[in-house]
């Protein structure tokens, strides 16, 4: 995941982003998880959801904008 895709995967670059915008990833993401064909899709969406439930959570006032 990375520039190409759009998908943002730095953690300064997701705490720019509001928390409905966080929460719409994390959504975005759930949905690909479910559709995932491979395991190694599955595993990387299940990485990326808990890796933005932490960021959520230790900065849970995320971009108040």
């Amino acid at each position: 995941m990375g520039k190409r895709s759009g998908v943002l995967d730095h953690e300064s670059d997701i705490l720019k982003l509001s928390l409905e915008e966080l929460d719409a990833e994390i959504a975005r993401c759930e949905m690909r998880l479910k559709i995932a064909p491979t395991s190694y899709l599955r595993k990387s969406f299940e990485k990326r959801i808990h890796w933005l439930g932490r960021i959520r959570t230790r900065h849970p006032t995320v971009n108040s904008n």
